[in-house]
């Protein structure tokens, strides 16, 4: 044979194999999805039997949470710490996005799903960056990338689709699918929040009147659980496209939420609160190659996502980001990689967990609540007002204020002239129209 047909043949057919050196990536990021969203997570009511195959396989954390958010759009900076692995409190340097990272790395790579609210200058990046509108066109997307990039380089596929955030689009026939006269209320419901929390008004608390009634609830419940079994099934058909082209085996896949959801919990209906069925506490999975089943209570960030696919994917770590890998923790080589977990919102509300305990502080109206999540974990008893926990509450401020220190966050938690913690739903129209910041109009 020619010299120089035999370096072409050989070169042609070591092609495939480098492709496959690394594994696929499969980022699915669902808008406003809640820690229980999915039936594998929890949830007795909605059908998932795409998502929950993947969840059954994988490694689930069960208190991950996005750091917070200084807008009412608490998607922003959170899918902004995704992109960068830095907290929002702090400025970003010259430390490469997670889309630079792994183009870097050789992968070909798109994201498609929304824009809004959205850091569209950063996923720029990627190799494709689209917005099909519904789940359905940017599933459609997402395979036709895969079909015609499949085995050629490792795949970043970033599914990000507008579901289930309000108004919880479905087609018809999802709809159809759940009786609001079949779904339970929350166990911590309550017509409406018993105090000013700072942000009552908001835009999502307003997508319901007060006070907020059981058919009411209920009502918006099925839209939420139909828009999610929607996404489901573009999910099923992103992974039996996966398997057509023979790349499912060889593809890690991510589940997240770009932030959690309050659905009549406490009152509230929004993610601009702090409570853990509120807006801050998210599902996190990974499954794939290398990945156990299985799950952690270990407290993880959404921001971790980004060095432990890293670390998984055999791409160095890139200096200077806060986030931290979670690789160790899925691999059984270390149990946890943080003590505890801050969380905020504006300058309205911080709090801080650790294994046990949690305490929310309100600064604007010198409030303070402390909740045992060992035996409360849907918070609804308040131990703040009991003198015997006086000394637990100084230990968990100590904490939060050292929490505040590590993340770069100044906010100062009281204020000169507290204001009065009352709240009504008569109180609603004699609020002004919060101004400040403009993104909160779709959050």
């Amino acid at each position: 044979m020619n010299k120089g047909i035999l370096l072409v043949a050989l070169l042609f057919s070591a092609a495939p194999v480098m492709a496959v050196s690394k594994p696929n990536v499969l980022f699915i990021l669902a808008d406003d999805l809640r820690s229980d969203g999915l039936r594998s997570l929890g949830n007795t009511v909605v059908k998932t039997p795409h998502l929950d195959r993947v969840v059954e396989n994988g490694f689930v954390f069960r208190n991950a949470y996005t750091l917070g958010s200084n807008v009412g759009a608490v998607c922003l900076p959170s899918r902004t710490m995704i992109q960068t692995g830095i907290s929002y409190f702090r400025k970003r340097d010259n430390t490469p996005t997670l889309a630079r990272t792994i183009k870097a790395a050789g992968y070909a790579s798109i994201r498609s799903g929304k824009f809004s609210n959205n850091p569209n200058a950063m996923d720029t990046d990627f190799d494709q960056h689209l917005d099909g509108k519904t789940a359905e066109g940017n599933a459609d997307h997402i395979i036709a990338f895969l079909q015609r990039q499949a085995g050629q380089k490792p795949l970043f596929l970033y599914y990000a689709p507008h579901e289930p955030h309000d108004p919880q689009y479905a087609p018809n026939r999802y709809y159809s699918m759940y009786q609001p006269a079949d779904i339970p209320l929350p166990r911590n419901f309550l017509p409406f929040h018993p105090f000013n929390n700072g942000e009552m008004t908001v835009r999502d608390e307003k997508t319901l009147p007060w006070p907020r009634t059981r058919e009411s609830v209920t009502g918006k419940l099925a839209r939420y659980y139909a828009s999610i079994t929607y996404l489901d099934d573009q999910v099923g058909r992103i992974l039996d496209a996966l398997k057509q082209v023979g790349q499912f085996d060889n593809t890690i896949i991510v589940v997240a939420g770009d932030n959690g959801l309050s659905l009549g919990e406490h009152g509230l209906l929004g993610k601009q609160n702090l409570y853990e069925f509120g807006g801050m506490h998210v599902p996190l999975v990974f499954a794939g190659p290398g990945i156990p089943k299985g799950e952690t209570v270990a407290l993880a960030y959404l921001m971790d996502i980004y060095p432990t696919l890293c670390e998984l994917s055999g791409i160095p770590v890139p200096a200077g980001l806060d986030a931290k890998s979670l690789a160790p923790i899925i691999t059984g080589k270390a149990p946890k990689v943080r003590d505890h977990a801050l969380t905020a919102y504006k300058d309205v509300q911080r709090a801080v967990r650790d294994e046990r305990w949690k305490l929310i502080r309100y600064p604007r109206i010198h409030k303070t609540q402390l909740f045992d999540l060992q035996t409360d974990p849907y918070e609804s008893n308040d131990l703040s007002g009991k003198e015997e926990y006086a000394d637990k509450i100084r230990e968990m401020m100590a904490l939060l204020e050292k929490a505040q220190q590590e993340h770069g966050d100044s906010c100062a938690l009281t204020v000169a002239n507290p204001q009065d913690p009352a709240w009504s739903p008569s109180n609603a129209s004699k609020e002004p129209p919060n101004r400040k910041h403009k993104r909160d109009r779709r959050s």
